[in-house]
């Protein structure tokens, strides 16, 4: 059995494209890099037709970026912006925690919850990219704001990339962000909507860019606050 075969059952255009969004996101496929369907397709053993329904997909996502050549990549962050989703972050997701500590149903409490526990207890920088992830995703959507939601939920992914990077070059953020998780889970659950903007405040602070300018410039620049 294939690992296809084994996933949840979904069309192979969805099944290719969330296989290509975990690899993007988990540090796989790095900023720059290209994205060949034909070997991609090769490898995921589907046809060439759902890689490229999903790099379209990944594309409108802002995870990807087609040149004039129309090869695709995965899109590489400059400074500017950088700053410019980390801003529209911390503006909006501050919100979204405040409007989940009003307005997520119980069964999203639990979800919020156990994925706070699954980003602690994550073993691999692999398996904590894609609770982190699914964390705040969990979040948004139980902030029950359609627009709201639309607007975070591709700003989330796309900063995943660079997030990877803060990872993988700055020590303590995964240690940071698990106290952190854990706290916001706590404030959502008791439906303290004031506690949770205050938390999802400090959450989002520098290490995402720093840790982007550091791994671009070979430099180690101060925190940015």
């Amino acid at each position: 059995m294939t690992e296809r075969e084994s996933a949840p059952l979904r069309t192979a255009h969805e099944w290719v494209r969330e296989r290509l969004r975990q690899e993007i996101v988990n540090g796989v496929h790095r900023p720059g890099d290209p994205m060949k369907q034909t070997e991609l397709a090769a490898r995921l053993d589907v046809s060439v037709t759902p890689v490229r329904e999903a790099m379209r997909d990944l594309a409108t996502e802002g995870l990807v970026v087609v040149d004039p050549q129309r090869v695709a990549r995965v899109r590489s962050f400059d400074e500017r912006e950088v700053r410019e989703v980390n801003e529209i972050r911390y503006r909006l997701e501050p919100l979204a925690a405040q409007l989940a500590a009003r307005n997520a149903s119980d069964d999203a409490v639990e979800r919020i919850d156990a994925l706070a526990e699954e980003t602690v207890l994550a073993d691999t920088d692999a398996a904590w990219f894609d609770s982190n992830l699914r964390f705040h995703l969990e979040i948004i959507s139980s902030a029950r704001s359609p627009v709201l939601a639309g607007i975070l939920g591709n700003l989330r992914r796309m900063s995943s990339i660079y997030l990877a990077t803060a990872v993988r070059t700055t020590r303590g953020v995964r240690e940071k962000s698990k106290r952190e998780h854990l706290s916001l889970a706590a404030a959502i659950a008791a439906g303290d909507g004031d506690e949770a903007m205050r938390i999802m405040q400090s959450h989002l602070l520098p290490t995402e860019t720093v840790a982007l300018m550091a791994a671009e410039h070979g430099d180690r620049p101060s925190p940015i606050t």
